[in-house]
C-alpha cells in the first residue's frame, strides 16, 4: 500500500510538473487571457463532475458558444496538449510500477512474464516431453496495421518521445543542480514546440507515410526489446527445463501496412514493392550497425588465446575481397574475429546499396551474398560456435548473442508483410481474365460452387500465357503486376519476406481458390520444380452470417481435390483469421463476442479432425467494440484447444504507440502476450483453461440471442437512427481527416453495409455514446438474469469462473465508464428533428442506465471499474479534462453545420478546430476507432 501510495505521489507530481510546464508555455505564447480561461473551464468541468447541476453546464455551453473560432482552438490545443503530456506522466508511472514489482518478485519471476509461465507450467506437472512439444510450435506473430485510428503525426510522436526520455533521466539519474536545469530547458524547449506544431496533417498522408510508422517503432523500440525477451525464454528454460532447449523463433512480427489493398487504391504494386525495400532497408542498417560493433569489441587476439581452425579456414575465403578488408588485414593482424565482423559489415553495406525496387519490377541487378535470413545467420553461428569452443562463451553472450537474437527474429527483412484483398475483387478480375483468355464468359456471373469447379479444373491444367493480354482494366492489370512482384520477391529473397494472402469477406472456398490460381499462374505455389510455396492463403470470416459457416466452409476446402496439394506442401499449416470489427459492427458486441468464441471452437474440432494445424489470425482493433482491451486476458479467454501454442493478433491504431512508444512497456507486453499463449495452450488435466459447463453455454445462447435482437432492432431496423448517428456524432467530419491512406468505405458506395467498422466506432467513441463497445449488454443480462435467482447466481458464478465472460463483462465496463450521457445529451441536442431525438436518444440512455446496473449486480461491485482501481482513478481523473473538449466540438460542430458553403475559407477554418477537437478527445480516452 505504501509502495502504491508513492506511486501515486510521483504520478502526481509528473503530471503537475509537466502541467505547469504546459501553462507556462501558453502564457507566453498564447497570453495570460486564455491561460486564465482554460483554467477557468477547467475548474467547471471538475464542478461539473461533482456536483451534478444543469447551471454548470448552461454556464460551460454560453462559454464555449461566445468563443471565436481562433480562442476555441487555442483552448482546444492547450485540453489536447495536457492529455498527451499526462499520457507521457501515467506511462512513465507504469514503468516505475513494473521496476518496483519485479525488485520485490525478485528472485521469484514477475507475475505474467515468460519466466512466471514456464514456472508455473512446471509446477502444473508438466514435463520434458509435453514442454517440448509446446516448446517446438510455440509460435506468436503480432500484424501491425495501418487502420486509420492512429491520429497522431510522427513528428509529434518524435516529440512526446523525448520529453518521455527526459523524464526518464530526470528520475533515474543522479543530477547535478545544473545538469537538472539543462534538462528542464529541453522538457520546456520540447512543450513549446509541440505546442507550436500542427496536429493535423496539410497533405494527405500516403502509404508510404504509413509504412514508415509502422517502421518507426520497429527501429525505436521493439529491435532492442527483442533480445530481452529472448533471453527471458531462454533463462527460464534454463532454470525450470534444463533438459530442453530454448526455442529460436517463437515471437515474429508481420506488417499490412502496404499491403492491405481492400478497398484501398492507394495501395499499388509499385507501393508494395517500396514496402519491401523500407522493410530490408531497416533490417539491414540495423544489421550493418550490429556487425560494426563486434568489428569494435571482438578484438580477441590469436597471439594471446587460439582461435579454432574451422574459423581461420573460412576468414581465409574472405579477408582479401576488398581494399577495406585488406587494410585491417594489415592494421589488426592478429583479430580474426574483428575481420570476420568487418567483413560481414561490408557484405550488409552492398545489399543495401542495391536497388531492390528495380529488381523486383524485373529489371537486372548485381548478385548479392546476402539475400535471406539464412545468409546472414551462418557468419554468426560459426562465430558463437568457435567462440564457446574456445572457452569464450562470456563474449558469445554480449553482442553476438543480441545479434543473433535479431537476426533470428528480424531476418534481412523485419516483419512479413501480408497481403490482403476482398473476396468480389478477386471474382471480378478473375473473370475479367478468364474473358480475355476464353476461357470463360462469365466467371463472376456463376454460383459459387459453378466458380469452384472451374477454379478445380484450371488449377489442374498448364498455367496460360498471360504476356499477351492488352486493353486490361486497371484493377486486372494492377493485379498481374503485384503477383508479379510478389514472385520475383519470393524467387530472388525467398519465403520469409512475404506473409499469407488474406481474403476479406470469405464466403466459401473459391474464394481462397481463386489468389491461390493467380499464385499458380505465376510461379508462386504449386511449382513442381521447388519444393516450397511462394504463399499461403488465409481466409478472414467477418459477419455472423461468415462466422457460423466457417467450420463448413473450412471442411470443403481441406477436402477439396484443388486444395489440398497446396496443403500438404505447407505441411498441413493453415491460418485463419476472424475480424473482430465487423462482427461487432454486425451484430453488436456481446452476441458478436459469442460468435467468435463458437466459431474459434468449431474451427479448432474440424482442423483436428481434417489433421490441419490451425493458427487462429484475431483480427482485433484499438476500442473495446473491436476486439481491444489487454491482449493477454484476451488469449486466456479463448476456447480450450485453440490457441495451442500458436497465434496471430493484429497490433492497430494507437494501440501500437501506447504498447511500443517505450521500450519497458513494449517488452512488458510481449512478455504478457507469450505468457498468455502458454498459458493457454496448457492442456486441461494440468489445469488449463476453464472449459464452460453447458448451462453456462446454455445461458450464453439465451444472451446472444436477446443481445443481437436489441442491436439489429436500434441499428437496422429504426430508420431513424442513421439520421440521429449522423448528426449527433463527428462522421462527417472524422472522413474528412487526414489520419489515413485508406478511404472510410471499401467501395464509393455511401451505403451503412459499406462503412467500415473503424470510423463507426470513432464516432461514437468521440460523441461519448461508446454504443458498439455496450449495447444490448443490459438487456441480455436482464432478461435472462430477472427470470430466477437462480439465473442471477448462475451469471455471477460465469464472471467469477469463466474467464472469456469475465472479459466480455469487464471490457463492457470500460466502454460503460468513458461513455458519459451528460455529454452524450449535447451532441443529441445537434439533431434537429426532435422526435428522432427523442427517441433515440432515450432509447441510448435508457439502455446504459439498464447495462450499468446489471453488470454491478453481475460483478457485485459498487462502482464500475472496482475491479482495476487504477484504471478507474485514470478515467476519473480525465474526464474533467475531456468534458470541455466535448463541449467546444459540439459548439463548433453547430456553427459549421450551419454555414450555407462547407467549401468555404470559414468553413475549412472551423473544421481544421474541430480536427483539434478530435485529436484531443482521442488522447483523452486513450481510444479513437
Amino acid at each position: 500500500m505504501a509502495k502504491q501510495r508513492k506511486s501515486q505521489k510521483q504520478l502526481s507530481e509528473d503530471i503537475h510538473l509537466l502541467g505547469d510546464i504546459l501553462g507556462q508555455v501558453i502564457r507566453r505564447q498564447a497570453g495570460v487571457e486564455l491561460f486564465e480561461m482554460e483554467e477557468g473551464v477547467r475548474a467547471l468541468s471538475k464542478a461539473r463532475r461533482m456536483d451534478a447541476d444543469p447551471e454548470i453546464d448552461a454556464r460551460l455551453e454560453q462559454i464555449v458558444n461566445g468563443l471565436s473560432v481562433e480562442k476555441a482552438e487555442l483552448l482546444s490545443r492547450a485540453f489536447a496538449n495536457y492529455f498527451e503530456l499526462v499520457n507521457l506522466a501515467e506511462e512513465q508511472n507504469r514503468v516505475r510500477v513494473l521496476r518496483d514489482r519485479e525488485r520485490k518478485a525478485h528472485p521469484q519471476p514477475l507475475k505474467e512474464s515468460i519466466a512466471a509461465a514456464v514456472a508455473q507450467l512446471r509446477q502444473l506437472g508438466v514435463d520434458e516431453y509435453e514442454m517440448g512439444k509446446l516448446l517446438d510450435k510455440l509460435h506468436v506473430e503480432l500484424v501491425f496495421t495501418a487502420h486509420p485510428t492512429q491520429a497522431k503525426r510522427r513528428t509529434v510522436l518524435s516529440k512526446l518521445r523525448r520529453i518521455s526520455s527526459a523524464l526518464t533521466e530526470l528520475h533515474v539519474r543522479d543530477l547535478l543542480p545544473s545538469e537538472h536545469d539543462n534538462l528542464m530547458t529541453s522538457i520546456t524547449a520540447e512543450v513549446t514546440s509541440l505546442w507550436l506544431t500542427n496536429r493535423t496533417r496539410t497533405a494527405v498522408i500516403t502509404v508510404t507515410d504509413e509504412v514508415k510508422t509502422g517502421l518507426y517503432y520497429m527501429d525505436t523500440t521493439i529491435w532492442d526489446t527483442i533480445p530481452e525477451v529472448y533471453a527471458s525464454m531462454a533463462q527460464a528454460i534454463a532454470e525450470y527445463y534444463p533438459t530442453l532447449t530454448s526455442p529460436k523463433r517463437f515471437l515474429t512480427f508481420g506488417s499490412w501496412i502496404g499491403g492491405d489493398r481492400d478497398g484501398n487504391p492507394n495501395v499499388t504494386a509499385d507501393v508494395t514493392a517500396e514496402t519491401l525495400r523500407l522493410h530490408r532497408g531497416l533490417a539491414v542498417v540495423q544489421h550493418r550497425e550490429a556487425a560494426t560493433q563486434l568489428n569494435r569489441s571482438l578484438t580477441v587476439s590469436d597471439s594471446l588465446t587460439p582461435i579454432q581452425q574451422e574459423f581461420l579456414d573460412a576468414l581465409a575465403d574472405v579477408k582479401d575481397k576488398s581494399e577495406h578488408l585488406a587494410f585491417l588485414q594489415n592494421r589488426y593482424p592478429n583479430e580474426p574475429y574483428r575481420l570476420w565482423a568487418a567483413s560481414l559489415a561490408e557484405d550488409l553495406a552492398t545489399a543495401a546499396s542495391g536497388d531492390m525496387v528495380a529488381r523486383l519490377k524485373g529489371q537486372s541487378n548485381p548478385p548479392l551474398r546476402l539475400k535471406s535470413m539464412s545468409d546472414l545467420l551462418e557468419p554468426l553461428k560459426l562465430m558463437d560456435k568457435t567462440l564457446r569452443e574456445s572457452h569464450l562463451g562470456d563474449l558469445a553472450a554480449d553482442h553476438l548473442a543480441q545479434m543473433r537474437r535479431q537476426a533470428q527474429v528480424f531476418g534481412l527483412h523485419v516483419a512479413r508483410l501480408d497481403i490482403r484483398q476482398y473476396s468480389e475483387f478477386n471474382t471480378a478480375v478473375l473473370a475479367e481474365l478468364l474473358r480475355k483468355l476464353k476461357l470463360h464468359d462469365s466467371f463472376d456471373e456463376l454460383e459459387p460452387a459453378e466458380r469452384a469447379q472451374i477454379l478445380s479444373n484450371l488449377l489442374a491444367s498448364p498455367n496460360p500465357d498471360l504476356s499477351g493480354l492488352t486493353d486490361l482494366s486497371a484493377e486486372a492489370d494492377e493485379t498481374l503486376t503485384l503477383f508479379q512482384i510478389l514472385y520475383r520477391a519470393f524467387d530472388f529473397y525467398g519465403r520469409e519476406l512475404l506473409g499469407p494472402y488474406i481474403v476479406s469477406m470469405t464466403h466459401g472456398p473459391e474464394d481462397i481458390l481463386a489468389p491461390l490460381l493467380l499464385a499458380k499462374w505465376h510461379g508462386l505455389c504449386l511449382d513442381p520444380n521447388r519444393e516450397d510455396e511462394g504463399m499461403t492463403f488465409v481466409p478472414l470470416f467477418e459477419t455472423r452470417e461468415d462466422l457460423r459457416n466457417a467450420p463448413d466452409v473450412m471442411a470443403d476446402l481441406f477436402n477439396h481435390p484443388a486444395y489440398a496439394p497446396h496443403l500438404e506442401r505447407v505441411n498441413r499449416d493453415q491460418t485463419i483469421m476472424i475480424g473482430y470489427s465487423d462482427s461487432n459492427k454486425d451484430a453488436g458486441y456481446m452476441a458478436a463476442n459469442w460468435e467468435l468464441y463458437q466459431a474459434q471452437e468449431a474451427l479448432a474440432e474440424a482442423c483436428a479432425k481434417h489433421k490441419v494445424n490451425i493458427m487462429l489470425f484475431h483480427g482485433r482493433g484499438g476500442t473495446i467494440a473491436r476486439g481491444g482491451g489487454p491482449a493477454n486476458r484476451a488469449i486466456l479467454a479463448q476456447p480450450p484447444g485453440s490457441v495451442n501454442g500458436r497465434i496471430r493478433v493484429t497490433e492497430q491504431g494507437e494501440v501500437i504507440d501506447e504498447r511500443y512508444g517505450h521500450p519497458a512497456v513494449a517488452r512488458r507486453h510481449l512478455e504478457q502476450v507469450v505468457n498468455a499463449t502458454l498459458m493457454a495452450s496448457v492442456d486441461p488435466r494440468h489445469g488449463g483453461i476453464t472449459r464452460p459447463q453447458d448451462d453456462w453455454r446454455e445461458a450464453m445462447d439465451e444472451l446472444a440471442a436477446v443481445s443481437y435482437k436489441t442491436y439489429r432492432n436500434l441499428i437496422y431496423e429504426t430508420p431513424e437512427l442513421l439520421e440521429y448517428w449522423g448528426a449527433a456524432t463527428p462522421i462527417t467530419e472524422i472522413s474528412q481527416m487526414r489520419i489515413g491512406s485508406r478511404p472510410s468505405r471499401r467501395t464509393a458506395k455511401a451505403t451503412f453495409d459499406s462503412l467500415r467498422a473503424i470510423p463507426w466506432g470513432f464516432s461514437w467513441m468521440q460523441s461519448r455514446h461508446v454504443l458498439p463497445g455496450w449495447y444490448g449488454v443490459g438487456e441480455a443480462l436482464e432478461a435472462y438474469g430477472n427470470q430466477s435467482p437462480e439465473q442471477l447466481r448462475r451469471l455471477q458464478e460465469m464472471y467469477k469462473q469463466w474467464p472469456f465472460f469475465q472479459v466480455v463483462i469487464d471490457n463492457a465496463q470500460v466502454s460503460l465508464a468513458k461513455a458519459d450521457m451528460g455529454i452524450a445529451r449535447l451532441y443529441a441536442n445537434l439533431v434537429e428533428d426532435e422526435e428522432i431525438r427523442a427517441k433515440i436518444f432515450g432509447e441510448i440512455e435508457s439502455s446504459f442506465t439498464r447495462t450499468v446496473n446489471w453488470i454491478l449486480r453481475v460483478t457485485g461491485q459498487r462502482e464500475l471499474l472496482d475491479n482495476d482501481p487504477v484504471l478507474q482513478r485514470s478515467v476519473r481523473q480525465r474526464n474533467p479534462y475531456v468534458d470541455p473538449l466535448n463541449f467546444v466540438q459540439v459548439a463548433l460542430l453547430r456553427r459549421l453545420r450551419f454555414l450555407p458553403e462547407k467549401d468555404s475559407p470559414k468553413a475549412q477554418q472551423l473544421l481544421h478546430a474541430i480536427f483539434l477537437t478530435i485529436n484531443g478527445i482521442a488522447s483523452g480516452l486513450k481510444n479513437t476507432g
